[in-house]
C-alpha cells in the first residue's frame, strides 16, 4: 500500500466517536432517571420487589426451596460467654456456603445478625482471627458484645492470599448470560442461611450489618428478604451512575433501582447508611445525594425508619457503636 500516515492524524475520528458515545450514554441516562424516579415504589412494594429479583436473576426468581439447608457444623472454640462453629450449608445443588458462628452461651432467645465481609475480605478476617481486623475496625467483635449471635459468611470476595484462584466479574458475566448473577445467587445462600437459624429456638429476629461490599449485600438481602428486621449498611449507598462495577450494574437497571429505590423496599424496617467523607472509593457527596433521594421519596411515609451518618474516616467501617446499639435494641424489642 502506498499510502501512509501517521497515528496522530485519526485521533480527531476517535475522540468524535469516543465522545459521541459519552454524550449518548448521558443522555440515555438522563431519560433513564426521569422514568426510575416516576415509579412509586412505596405504594406497591410487593410488585417492586419481584421486579427487583427478577432484574437479579435466578435463583431470586425462583420459590426458595421449604425447610432448612443442609448444615455441617463444627465446633472450634468455646470463649468466654460464646463458642464459635464453622459451619457449611448447601445452598443449591452444586453450592456450599461456608462462615463462622458466634453462639451465645444460654437458651434465651436471642437476634442473630449476619455479619458481612467486604472485598477481599473473609469471616476469619472481619472477627479477628488473624488478628488485625484492618478497615473492618472490629466490626463482628463490637456487634457479638451486644449479646446477639453473629453469623459471618464467605462470599466470592477473598484475596488472592488464599491461593484459590477466581474472576469474580467472569463469574458474574457467565451467569448473566444463563439468566443469573453473583448477586442473586449470593442473596439466596443468605435467605437460606436464615431458613436455618430460623427454625433454631435460641434466635429471634434478624438484622445485617456490611462494610463495603458487605454494605452493598446489605443493602439488597434487606430490600429482598423481609425477615431482615434492622440493618446497617456502611461505605457502599452511593448512586449507580457514580460507581459503574459490573457486578453491580444489570441490563437496564438505570431505568428501575439505584440505590435509593432499592433502600424503599426495606421500609418500614430499619434501615442506617453509613458513609465516610473521606472514602478514597465512592465519593461522599454523592452518597448524600442519593440519600436526599430516598428521603424524597419518603415524604408520605416519613424518614424515622432511616439514619444517614457521615463519618469521619476512610473507606472503612464506622467506628461509632451507637448505630449498632439501636439496631440491637431493635432487634431485642426495647
Amino acid at each position: 500500500m502506498k499510502y501512509s500516515e501517521e497515528a496522530c492524524i485519526t485521533e480527531q475520528f476517535k475522540r468524535e466517536y469516543a465522545d459521541g458515545i459519552e454524550s449518548l450514554i448521558k443522555k440515555r441516562e438522563k431519560a433513564a432517571e426521569a422514568v426510575r424516579e416516576s415509579r412509586d415504589i412505596l405504594s406497591n412494594q410487593d410488585k417492586y420487589r419481584a421486579e427487583l429479583c427478577e432484574m437479579l436473576g435466578f435463583p431470586l426468581t425462583e420459590k426458595r426451596e421449604s425447610g432448612a439447608p443442609h448444615v455441617k457444623l463444627k465446633k472450634l472454640s468455646e470463649e468466654n460467654g460464646y463458642t464459635v462453629y464453622r459451619m457449611h450449608f448447601t445452598v443449591l445443588d452444586t453450592v456450599t456456603v461456608t462462615g463462622l458462628f458466634f453462639k451465645q452461651d444460654g437458651e434465651e432467645s436471642k437476634p442473630l445478625i449476619i455479619c458481612q465481609h467486604g472485598g477481599e475480605g473473609t469471616p476469619e478476617l472481619i472477627s479477628g482471627v488473624y488478628g488485625s481486623t484492618a478497615n473492618y475496625n472490629g466490626m463482628l467483635e463490637r456487634v457479638r458484645k451486644l449479646g446477639v449471635h453473629v453469623f459471618a459468611p464467605q462470599l466470592l470476595l477473598w484475596s488472592d492470599k488464599y491461593n484459590v484462584p477466581y474472576d469474580r466479574k467472569a463469574v458474574d458475566a457467565r451467569l448473566k448470560r444463563v439468566g443469573s448473577s453473583i448477586t442473586a445467587v449470593e442473596i439466596y445462600a443468605i435467605e437460606r442461611i436464615i431458613d436455618y437459624f430460623e427454625g433454631k429456638p435460641y434466635v429471634k429476629n434478624f438484622g445485617m450489618v456490611g462494610m463495603s461490599y458487605g454494605g452493598f449485600y446489605t443493602l439488597f438481602t434487606s430490600a429482598v428478604d423481609t425477615r431482615i428486621k434492622a440493618a446497617v449498611s456502611c461505605s457502599f449507598f452511593n448512586k449507580r451512575d457514580a460507581v459503574t462495577w459490573s457486578d453491580w450494574t444489570w441490563q437496564n437497571s438505570a431505568e428501575k433501582f439505584d440505590d435509593a429505590e432499592v433502600a424503599c423496599l426495606i421500609y418500614p424496617r430499619s434501615l442506617c447508611i453509613e458513609i465516610g467523607n473521606k472514602d478514597e472509593l465512592f465519593d461522599y457527596r454523592e452518597g448524600i445525594d442519593a440519600f436526599e433521594k430516598l428521603k424524597k421519596r419518603c415524604e408520605k411515609c416519613g424518614t424515622n425508619w432511616i439514619e444517614l451518618i457521615v463519618f469521619d474516616g476512610t473507606h472503612e467501617f464506622c467506628r461509632d457503636d451507637a448505630p449498632l446499639e439501636k439496631l440491637a435494641k431493635i432487634l431485642f424489642g426495647e
